[in-house]
């Protein structure tokens, strides 16, 4: 596990450099770390030091939780609960650092999905498909960070909450669209399989915050 984890860091570490024209001295420079430690923690010979990793992605401009997932590390350990743009920048690293374009990922055809399924998840069809189909696509995710805690904190208020109707509803499709939408990228590919997901989980909470503001 380690030496699997260890290879994700230095192959997205490597590949970052490449894009950046950058070489692991200079970036050491930058930094000011010794370029045998990040050498040695790419490699997995060093213990994973996260404000190492802070400053490689801070000059290698990505968002922390890009290297912290490579790592193999608790990305809800290491990011603000209150920095609601945490998600949204993550992936977007990740769209950045895979070449995927926003055509690829289109926010109002997401969109679109989302309030087709609105109807549907009022329905006690709807939510049994929910309770059912649910549990299973989520033990396909062999993964941590801000879209798998967010997903599962929907669920569980989707369940278990007492809320309003509306919220329901808005959570409902938001839940639908993780089991029954026709992916835009494979979901094998973790966690680039499931950014088009996490942007429907995060116009969910779009949403969601909209709503909380009209009541």
């Amino acid at each position: 596990m380690v030496e699997k984890t260890a290879a994700n860091l230095e192959q997205t570490v490597k590949s970052l450099l490449r894009q950046h024209s950058m070489s692991m001295r200079q970036l050491a420079a930058l930094t000011g770390i010794h370029v045998a430690t990040i050498s040695k923690m790419l490699l997995g010979k060093q213990r994973i030091n996260p404000e190492y990793l802070e400053k490689i992605a801070e000059h290698l401009s990505v968002h922390p939780t890009l290297l912290y997932q490579a790592a193999g590390l608790k990305v809800a350990d290491h990011v603000d609960k209150n920095d609601h743009l945490s998600l949204h920048s993550y992936f977007k690293d990740i769209i950045d650092y895979t070449g995927y374009s926003s055509v690829t990922l289109n926010r109002q055809s997401i969109m679109d999905e989302l309030l087709k399924y609105d109807g549907y998840a009022k329905t006690s069809e709807g939510k049994l498909l929910i309770e059912e189909k649910f549990p299973e696509k989520r033990q396909q995710i062999f993964g941590t960070g801000p879209f798998i805690d967010e997903l599962d904190s929907m669920y569980e208020r989707y369940i278990h909450g007492e809320i309003s109707e509306k919220e329901k509803m808005i959570l409902g499709s938001g839940l639908l669209y993780f089991v029954l939408a026709t992916d835009a990228i494979p979901d094998f590919m973790f966690p680039i399989g499931y950014l088009d997901d996490a942007l429907a989980i995060q116009i969910t909470q779009e949403r969601l915050m909209e709503f909380s503001k009209k009541t």
